[in-house]
C-alpha cells in the first residue's frame, strides 16, 4: 500500500500521502532510515490518517509528542462548496503566517471539508527506551502514581493505565503476562538519548517504588517491551471476548483529578450494576471507559448509554472535556451545552458557516 505515499523526503524529514494511508505504514516506510511518525493510536495498524485528522487522534505517546495536530505540516483539502485549497507549510517547523488553519481543521470531524493530501513531519527513532509496568491494588492508587510522576518533572514518552477487566481481556487475547491479581496496571515508558533515559530511569524507579506499587517489572528486551504494549493496544478489541457488547466512551479530566475520577467511575459502575473496563492515556487524562452490556437484553443498551453520559458529566464537573480524541458526533451533541456557553456554541456555528 505504499503507493498511497506520494513523497518521502528524509532531508526535510517530511512525508506526503493521501487520506487512506494506514498510520503504521507511515512509520514502516521511514523505519529503514531511522525515522518514524509519533502519534500512535491503539488502532494504528488499521486506522488511517484521514480518520486521525478528523478526530485529532493521539495515542499512548501524546503526553510527550502531542496529538495529530502537532505533526501535520500542510493539508490539501476540498471544502464544502467543492473548492480545493491548500494551507500550512512544507517546513519541518510548521510555522506559517496568519491564522492556524491546520489547528482548526484537524479535529473538526470533516465538518469543514475533507483532506486529500497530508504532509506530516517525521522524528528520529529514539536511541533508548525504558519501559516499566507497575501493579496496584486500586485504580485510584495508579492514578495518584501518575500525578507523582508528572510532578517530579519527568516527561515520559507514554503513560497508560488499565484496570482489572482490561487486564483480563488483554490476557485472554494476547497473553501479555500481566499480573492477574492487580486492580490496575500503570505502564510508563521513557525514551530519548541513552544517557538521559538512564538518568531519568533511576528517578522513575524511585517514584514508582514509593507510590505503593505491589509489583514492578522492567522490560529488559525489545521483545518484552513490545509484549507489554501489545497487551495494551489489544485491550479495546479484546474486551469483545468477555462481553457480548460494549460502548467505548471518551472523556478527559485534568491529570491531578485522575484518581478521583476513577473512584467516581467505579462507584457509578456499582450503582448501575454495569461492569466498566478502564483503559486510558494517563499522561493527558484521556479516559476510555469500556461499558459492558448485553444488547440481547431489553433496555441494556439504554442503561449503558445513561451510564456513559454520567461519566461525561463527571469529566465536565472536574474541568475536563466530553472528548479527547473520539469526537462529538451524534452521540455527545446533547452534552455540548453542559460544557460550553451559548456564546461559545454560537461562535462554533459561525465558524462552520464561514
Amino acid at each position: 500500500r505504499l503507493f498511497l505515499i506520494l513523497w518521502l523526503d528524509l532531508d526535510l524529514r517530511i512525508v506526503v500521502f493521501v487520506s487512506g494511508v494506514v498510520i503504521l505504514h507511515i512509520s514502516n516506510a521511514a523505519a529503514a532510515h531511522y525515522f518514524y511518525y509519533a502519534p500512535d493510536p491503539s488502532s494504528q495498524s488499521v486506522c488511517t490518517i484521514g480518520g486521525n485528522i478528523a478526530f485529532n487522534s493521539g495515542g499512548a505517546h501524546c503526553l510527550k509528542y502531542g496529538m495529530t495536530s502537532n505533526h501535520i505540516l500542510a493539508l490539501k483539502v476540498v471544502l464544502a462548496d467543492g473548492t480545493v485549497t491548500s494551507f500550512g507549510s512544507d517546513s519541518h517547523s510548521g510555522i506559517v503566517d496568519g491564522p492556524d488553519l491546520i489547528g482548526m481543521f484537524v479535529g473538526s470531524e470533516w465538518l469543514f471539508g475533507i483532506a486529500l493530501e497530508i504532509t506530516v513531519k517525521l522524528l528520529p527513532i529514539p536511541e533508548r527506551f525504558r519501559t516499566v509496568l507497575a501493579a496496584y491494588s486500586s485504580l485510584e492508587a495508579a492514578g495518584n502514581a501518575v500525578s507523582a510522576v508528572v510532578s517530579s518533572g519527568l516527561l515520559p514518552g507514554a503513560m497508560v493505565i488499565m484496570d482489572a477487566l482490561a487486564i483480563k481481556a488483554a490476557e485472554t487475547s494476547v497473553n501479555a503476562g500481566y499480573p492477574q491479581n492487580a486492580a490496575a496496571l500503570l505502564i510508563v515508558e521513557l525514551d530519548g538519548e541513552q544517557q538521559q533515559v538512564e538518568a531519568e530511569f533511576e528517578l522513575l524507579k524511585r517514584i514508582i517504588s514509593e507510590s505503593g506499587a505491589e509489583e514492578i517489572r522492567t522490560a529488559e528486551t525489545d521483545e518484552e517491551r513490545m509484549l507489554i504494549w501489545k497487551g495494551r493496544k489489544s485491550a479495546f478489541s479484546a474486551v469483545g471476548r468477555i462481553s457480548p457488547d460494549y460502548l467505548v466512551q471518551d472523556g478527559v479530566v485534568p491529570r491531578r483529578y485522575l484518581g478521583k475520577a476513577l473512584a467516581e467511575i467505579e462507584q457509578l459502575s456499582k450503582q448501575y450494576n454495569i461492569p466498566v473496563a478502564n483503559v486510558f492515556h494517563a499522561g493527558d487524562g484521556n479516559l476510555h471507559p469500556l461499558i459492558l452490556y448485553d444488547g440481547r437484553i431489553a433496555g441494556a443498551l439504554e442503561k449503558a448509554e445513561e451510564l456513559a453520559g454520567e461519566i461525561l458529566k463527571v469529566c465536565i464537573k472536574m474541568g475536563g472535556s466530553i472528548t479527547g480524541e473520539h469526537g462529538v458526533c451524534m452521540e455527545k451533541r446533547s452534552y455540548m451545552p453542559d460544557m460550553y456557553s451559548e456564546d461559545d456554541m454560537n461562535a462554533m456555528q459561525r465558524i462552520r458557516q464561514a
